[in-house]
């Protein structure tokens, strides 16, 4: 805590990485501390952020005029001193500034508005010890007899016909004390299931992995196991140990959407309650369950990217599941990513870690492989089922067959839902593409319909409840749509826009909408299964965290015969009486300007064939126009090592990650010659000093205009920046960035994304 005369150093949520100094009022001597939160003056206005170390006065230039701190905020809240650690590791790894990592690590980030804690009031046992005035000796008197409290400040002072004023006097001399209130109890956990019998498989990972638990130590562990084949299982034995020995865990999922799943499964084993975290919580839900954290009341917290940081004490271990989803990353400054930061935290505490996936990321199968991570694999799936056919249908053999049609619903696909249907089972259809169709186009002068501010392709998305009959058969390129029937979105940035009724550009009136959406397909399987109850699940459908728990009852309880959806249905849900999978178009993403596209579409087409055949016997069928693509024929031989040694050789000759590593910088303005201009003076100074000693070995390539050449209305240069290792880049791009010749321009922003996970 602070001493008379101290300066608080503080750190706010803005791209510049100096702490700023403070002198402390005298009100507030003695009662900050690194972690709080407060609120300074920045200029003419006021900011908020974080206290991150407190000096002497006399240590600062007395030629310094500082400027007093003006209140703490979020009372009874503090960001703990291993997070305090763990962000200013990830500010100088993600060339971030302090603040803006540790507002991302903040449960209830940097906000002045945070619900107080509620608190309650009671005389103190040595109350006779203290120094009253007869007035409030007889209260305290009062109080002790009449064993009042705890209770809020004013039902205290009305039950002893005092003020709450006088209480507070006391208080302060130490006659009345305050405790928190008690938090709300979660729900009554279900009695707890007994666990299953391991696989041998289950048993060698499970028996690998406890000595690190138990003493405990850091090591990595990445779980490579079939979908389906009892990974989960393993990460329970794991927590269960933890917690036997007084430890908490974290596990983390890649969606919110897993969350109700998972803590259902983790419910059904633990009987106590078990805390989730995620970006979607209210700033009351994080505030109640950071407090049930610190008092020890939940020791296992479930939850998205952001969980990363919950302040759980005597953590003993860390699981993250589908380590390979390109979710945990933050889009974002920071621009972290969760799984590299959980093992930097876990390797401070000295825990270990589970990675677990079905298709590991290159990035963790480079590191198992060259020893850096333990492998263990799980090659087989419980009571005898296999890993389920995959059928390659081809979209172009189906063209060729009645080209009058052009379809998304192959008569293949549609034989084996009716299949399905008749026998009361689920069939699950995976497109990931939202919307109605995907874009619009002039059949004239090929003027294709755009988004005013990004460099974006709008999507075309029927209006609810309207439209024209829909056909048998969905068409690949359907006919003209009435402008009052439809609208476009860019899936960018949101914005909308009408549907025109002619081509801006020629004035041709018959536009023609191509592709089709998940909004398309679910119409077209009403028409064709007009008996069924079919579920849509997108973001466009899924209504928030309570529409998507109502999704998720209807999928267990099987009340949805048919669920179509994208790649929120595709990943890590488990699905008991699907037994037909359909992948409505493979193709899509496989072309996206990015390294890590096929890497993307082989793991998708992978996962979402793994939601069939976990109790009874599944199939899928899958709809290409590139049967014969390796990430396409891979994926239906479910080959996960020959796509790894093909992938990695190829990546090997592009000296691309995870051989090598990168950093994207973007420089972005309105107007296209200043980032132009910027780009180009950044990339000289960086090769200037790139070829000193220090800085030898690391690439730089560009400036080149963005793939998305234009976001929010700005233009937008990369360069790429590559090496052996991360830092090596880091320090290089500082060293630029701190030159006498760089200056970035007032309307000019810059973006460093470290490790990107795409290149868009």
């Amino acid at each position: 805590m602070t001493r008379p005369g101290s300066v608080a150093s503080v750190v706010l949520n803005r791209p510049f990485g100096k702490a700023l100094s403070y002198s402390i009022p005298e009100e507030l001597q003695g009662q900050l501390a690194p972690g709080h939160l407060v609120e300074v003056p920045i200029g003419p206005r006021r900011d908020t952020g974080c206290v991150v170390a407190l000096e002497d006065r006399s240590r600062v230039d007395p030629g310094i005029r500082l400027r007093p701190l003006r209140r703490r905020v979020a009372d009874g809240y503090a960001i703990t001193e291993e997070i305090l650690r763990l962000t200013r590791w990830m500010a100088d790894y993600y060339c971030c500034s302090w603040g803006e990592a540790l507002a991302a690590a903040s449960v209830i980030g940097f906000s002045d508005t945070c619900l107080p804690r509620r608190m309650l009031y009671r005389v103190a046992e040595g109350w006779r010890d203290v120094t009253l005035t007869p007035r409030q000796r007889t209260v305290a008197a009062t109080l002790a007899d009449s064993a009042l409290g705890p209770l809020p400040m004013a039902d205290l002072a009305a039950a002893v016909k005092t003020t709450t004023a006088t209480l507070r006097r006391m208080q302060e001399s130490g006659a009345v004390e305050e405790i928190p209130a008690e938090l709300p109890a979660g729900p009554a956990p279900p009695p707890a299931d007994e666990p299953p019998e391991l696989l041998p498989d289950q048993r060698t990972a499970l028996e690998a992995i406890l000595p690190a638990v138990q003493k405990p130590e850091f090591a990595v562990y990445l779980l490579h196991g079939v979908t389906g084949s009892g990974k989960t299982e393993v990460y329970l034995r794991l927590i269960q140990e933890v917690m036997d020995h007084g430890g908490t865990a974290l596990c983390l999922v890649p969606e919110i959407a897993l969350t109700p799943q998972t803590v259902a499964r983790f419910s059904s084993r633990f009987r106590q309650e078990i805390g989730v975290f995620h970006s979607q919580l209210s700033r009351r839900e994080k505030r109640v369950l950071h407090e049930k954290i610190i008092r020890g009341h939940i020791r296992l917290v479930i939850g998205a990217r952001s969980a990363t940081f919950v302040p759980l004490p005597r953590l003993g271990l860390v699981v993250i599941d589908e380590e390979h989803e390109s979710s945990y990353k933050q889009s974002d400054a920071p621009r972290y990513h969760a799984r590299d930061v959980s093992i930097m935290r876990a390797k401070r505490l000295g825990v270990p870690v589970v990675l677990g996936s079905a298709t590991p990321s290159f990035e963790s199968m480079h590191n198992a492989l060259s020893g850096k991570y333990r492998l263990l694999e799980l090659r087989t799936r419980p009571a005898g089922l296999m890993l389920p056919p995959v059928r390659l249908v081809s979209m172009a053999d189906v063209t060729k067959a009645d080209p009058t049609r052009l379809t998304m619903l192959s008569p293949d696909l549609q034989s084996a839902i009716r299949e399905r249907l008749e026998r009361g089972e689920q069939s699950l259809l995976f497109l990931n593409r939202r919307g109605f169709s995907n874009f619009l186009l002039c059949p004239s002068c090929k003027w294709v319909a755009r988004c005013d501010e990004d460099d974006i392709v709008l999507t075309i998305h029927r209006r609810s409840g309207r439209g024209r009959r829909v056909p048998d058969e969905p068409e690949l390129f359907p006919g003209p749509l009435a402008a009052e029937d439809a609208f476009l979105k860019c899936h960018f940035c949101s914005r909308l826009y009408d549907y025109p009724a002619a081509c801006p550009k020629c004035g041709e009136t018959s536009l023609t909408p191509v592709g089709s959406g998940t909004q398309r397909i679910e119409e077209a399987l009403r028409r064709v299964y007009p008996e069924a109850d079919i579920l849509r699940l997108d973001q466009d459908s899924a209504g928030g965290r309570q529409g998507f728990l109502k999704a998720w009852q209807r999928m267990v309880s099987g009340e949805a015969q048919i669920i179509l959806g994208t790649q929120m249905i595709a990943k890590g849900l488990h699905l008991e009486r699907v037994t037909l999978v359909g992948v409505v178009l493979a193709d899509v993403g496989l072309f996206v300007p990015d390294f890590r596209a096929e890497e993307r579409t082989f793991s998708l087409l992978m996962q979402v064939a793994g939601r069939t055949g976990r109790t009874n016997p599944g199939e899928v069928l899958v709809q290409t126009y590139m049967p014969h693509h390796a990430a396409v024929r891979m994926a239906a031989e479910h080959d996960y090592t020959g796509f790894y040694d093909m992938e990695m050789a190829r990546r090997r000759r592009m000296a691309f990650p995870p051989w090598h590593r990168l950093v994207a910088v973007t420089l972005s303005d309105e107007n296209l010659q200043r980032a132009e201009d910027a780009a180009r003076r950044l990339s000289g100074i960086l090769r200037r000093l790139g070829h000193k000693d220090r800085h030898a070995g690391i690439a730089v390539l560009g400036p080149r205009p963005a793939p998305i050449e234009r976001i929010a209305g700005r233009c937008r240069q990369r360069l790429l920046l590559r090496a052996a290792t991360t830092p090596a880049i880091v320090r290089l791009l500082r060293a630029a960035l701190a030159d006498p010749q760089w200056r970035l321009g007032s309307t000019t922003r810059l973006a460093i994304d470290v490790d990107p996970q795409d290149l868009l």
